[in-house]
């Protein structure tokens, strides 16, 4: 009886690791991944399926937390685009070498952190943001 049972519960296991395996190779852009480098700058990705609009707001001169450094064209700094329309929003940025902070503001109302990137820290409007380090490495560019 006691091995019968034992074997029960390896099968449910299998089967719970296989299912769960098999699911996540059927939608593999479900979550959007953290920032990553391109060779065209940092490459932002949010999962955001009932979104209508997301930007990205950071720390950097040129975002200044989705205000710019000036007052003309203000409302699109940072706007992020969804191509495939499959809820993935996706922005590339130059950065040179240095520390970064970030949140994600969607439909103008809702401030979001990466959960592609676990490195927060106290900053920016939402009070936490999540941080990222560009460095110069071997003759090129990476995100830690």
């Amino acid at each position: 009886m006691r091995s019968n049972r034992s074997s029960c519960v390896a099968i449910a296991l299998v089967a719970l690791v296989v299912a769960a395996t098999g699911c996540a190779s059927l939608a593999p852009r479900s979550r959007a991944s953290g920032p990553a480098m391109t060779d065209d700058g940092v490459r932002f990705r949010f999962f955001a399926p009932s979104a209508h609009r997301v930007q990205l707001a950071g720390n950097w001169p040129e975002n200044n937390w989705a205000r710019g450094d000036g007052p003309a064209g203000e409302a699109d700094i940072g706007l992020m685009q969804d191509d495939d329309n499959d809820g993935v929003w996706e922005i590339v940025v130059p950065l040179p070498p240095g520390r970064y902070q970030y949140v994600f503001w969607l439909d103008e109302a809702t401030w979001r952190l990466d959960p592609g990137n676990p490195a927060e820290v106290e900053a920016g409007p939402a009070r936490r943001a999540c941080e990222l380090i560009v460095v110069e490495r071997g003759g090129g560019m990476e995100v830690r």
